[in-house]
């Protein structure tokens, strides 16, 4: 395993203290949202088609589904800010869409709703209301459509977050906009056809594929493309900022704010790959990488000695965590945590200099992390003769468990079978390791790359799962010659039951022993 200094560890945070775990509560409120932005979706979709094209909405459906990609606790002020504007929006265009019929001497329709646009919202009703619908859905549908529609809301939230993403470049995506809304829109059917269902669920996941790809594309025109480069995992004396997420465009606005100032900047969990793009280089004061990601925030925040900046989308539950330094740029906060308005950093950076910062710093070894594509995608290609199949294996989430499996994986497949390991390594002629670290995009690069440059059959390996997983998953599941192996996620990504529909509608495998899922693939 090469994923940082500590090989060690095994305190998660994310499970022990249920900070990858939605609550009841966030979820009622979840439903009550989820019924508002399939009404909007139906008559922004309408008005759409006929060439009428509503900002306010737009915003307001991707900031929502933004929010409901964070697990945090839903204030009452913020659910009830979001709710009001709703109440706003809907009616204004409920009414403009008739008129469009009107002049277009065409018969409106109308999707009848159980929300009532009023100004005030008590969220205890709201509490009860989620209730009281998600009682409903669990009993007119069957757990396999009712898994479904979650898959859908599940690739709903990756798109958002890839559309916010490309939106910082100065990146407008109409398409991946229109697939939301077509998402959303299904939802009001209730329809019981899986095989729709299952082909809108691949639609939709190649929608987001081209996303991801356009996203990246967008990084590299401004940053350079990426390359291997040594991160730090020490501290040094100093006041210090934490930047936590994964949208870089945002680190590199915090940088520019903090230049002048005599404050180290800090990266945690996906941001660290800001460090492989030339670009970053160039700041000074970006210091390297603090803690061990998502699975242990508890630990990592409560011992980091200055403010701590969550980026847009970042997937913290904070009601564990100690408050007054947590600051978010994101749409919505959580109680105790201060909103960063118009990219002004300032109270950040007051906060920072008032922190007692590290006073002594701590010394660890740098790790290399990053990859270059197209040397990776021409060794291939040169080896290859040699092989019968290809293995790719995907980012580890680094637990006893897993880390046995693919130690064991790595040591036993056979020789004619090419390895190509994002995280975890051992030493064989046939492996080629890379510690690819929080690369997301880098599984789904590499194997389709590798797809469409070669005709051996890929076995792909997903050890754990983030916002982009399933996604992806059901893209590459569609190629030929690729096979899917997945591991367990966490219940904010994937609960089991949803795994367990994932698995028998699209074939995709669920880890068991090594030994059982070589001769599978073998034979």
């Amino acid at each position: 395993m090469n994923y940082n200094y500590n090989e060690d560890y095994q305190y998660d945070s994310c499970v022990s203290e249920g900070i990858c775990s939605v609550n009841p509560r966030t979820s009622s409120l979840q439903e009550v949202l989820i019924l508002y932005l399939k009404l909007a979706a139906f008559y922004a979709l309408k008005l759409y088609e006929n060439g009428i094209q509503n900002q306010e909405i737009r915003n307001h459906i991707l900031n929502t589904i933004s929010i409901l990609v964070s697990n945090f606790e839903f204030s009452e002020r913020d659910f009830k800010v979001i709710t009001l504007n709703f109440n706003k929006i809907l009616p204004s265009l409920i009414k403009k869409y008739e008129e469009n019929c009107k002049d277009s001497n065409a018969v409106p329709e109308c999707l009848k709703s159980i929300l009532k646009f009023k100004q005030n919202t008590d969220i205890i009703k709201s509490i009860q209301f989620g209730e009281k619908e998600f009682l409903k859905k669990a009993k007119s549908l069957s757990d396999e459509v009712r898994d479904l529609y979650k898959i859908l809301l599940v690739l709903a939230k990756s798109i958002c977050i890839n559309i916010l993403d490309l939106e910082s470049f100065g990146i407008e995506d109409s398409v991946g906009y229109v697939s939301i809304l077509k998402l959303l829109n299904s939802l009001n059917t209730d329809s019981q056809d899986v095989d729709i269902l299952k082909s809108t669920i691949e639609e939709i996941s190649d929608v987001d594929n081209k996303l991801m790809k356009a996203l990246q594309t967008a990084k590299e025109e401004r940053y350079g493309s990426q390359e291997i480069c040594e991160v730090s995992y020490s501290t040094t004396p100093g006041k210090a900022v934490l930047v936590v997420g994964s949208n870089i465009r945002e680190l590199e606005d915090i940088l520019e704010a903090f230049k002048d100032k005599n404050i180290d900047v800090y990266t945690h969990d996906d941001m660290i790959l800001a460090n492989t793009f030339p670009k970053f280089h160039e700041y000074k004061n970006l210091k390297g990488q603090y803690g061990q990601g998502i699975e242990n925030c508890l630990l990592d925040f409560a011992t980091f000695p200055g403010p701590i900046i969550l980026t847009r989308h970042s997937l913290y539950n904070v009601k564990h965590l100690y408050r007054g330094l947590l600051y978010t740029t994101d749409f919505a906060t959580s109680k105790g945590v201060i909103p960063i308005a118009n990219q002004d950093f300032s109270q950040v950076i007051t906060a920072a200099e008032n922190a007692k910062g590290f006073k002594t710093g701590r010394q660890c070894e740098t790790i290399s992390i990053g990859y270059d594509y197209n040397k990776l995608i021409k060794e291939v290609k040169n080896r290859a003769e040699k092989y019968s199949k290809i293995f790719i294996i995907g980012l580890g989430a680094y637990t006893l468990e897993q880390k046995a499996y693919f130690e064991k994986l790595l040591s036993k497949t056979p020789d004619n079978v090419l390895i190509i390991s994002l995280s975890y390594c051992v030493n064989r002629d046939n492996i080629i390791c890379l510690n690819a670290c929080f690369d997301t995009f880098a599984l789904p690069r590499i194997t389709e790359g590798l797809a469409e440059a070669l005709s051996l059959p890929i076995s792909v390996f997903f050890p754990k799962c983030d916002r982009h997983t399933l996604s992806q998953i059901i893209y590459l599941n569609q190629k030929p010659n690729i096979n899917i192996y997945m591991g367990k996620c966490t219940p904010i990504m994937l609960n089991p039951n949803m795994m367990i529909t994932l698995k028998k509608l699209f074939n995709i495998h669920g880890l068991t022993s090594v030994k059982k899922d070589l001769n599978e693939i073998m034979n």
